[in-house]
């Protein structure tokens, strides 16, 4: 099975922001923030595949964080990019009757609250699992599933 690797491009400052299908390191571009995106057309000219138009569905998104609780909270930039963005993403696959995809962040162990919880607003789409050097943390029934 081939697998489609899409990769995230800031729209603007509203947090807006696609994940667009690329198939090399030579089809990212560095933005204004210094961060490595996709450009919005492939070497051939035509429009990047956006998942948001994809036939299939999403199996797994790697989604950062600053820090990150048991929970599944997760402490962003402030800008709410990726919670916006999978909240639109999950609007789509009930339409379209598609299996949620695992949410995972990948951490240091010192970026993760043994006790307590992160802040979070009905906003914030919380976190399957975490993945660090020590190996997977599963936290949602979903995530348990890929234990087994």
């Amino acid at each position: 099975m081939k697998k489609r690797l899409y990769l995230p491009r800031v729209e603007d400052k509203n947090s807006n922001m696609k994940m667009l299908k690329v198939s090399s390191y030579d089809d990212l571009v560095l933005s204004s923030m210094n961060i490595l995106e996709p450009t919005l057309v492939d070497s051939s000219g035509n429009p990047r595949e956006d998942v948001m138009q994809a036939t299939d569905p999403v199996d797994l998104f790697i989604v950062p964080g600053l820090a990150f609780d048991k929970f599944g909270g997760r402490l962003g930039r402030s800008g709410g990019y990726y919670d916006m963005f999978l909240k639109n993403y999950q609007e789509l696959i009930k339409k379209k009757n598609w299996k949620q995809p695992l949410l995972v962040a990948l951490s240091y162990s010192v970026q993760i609250i043994e006790n307590g919880r992160i802040p979070t607003t009905p906003y914030d789409v919380p976190v399957d699992a975490l993945v660090t050097a020590s190996g997977f943390i599963p936290i949602s029934s979903v995530a348990f599933k890929y234990c087994h």
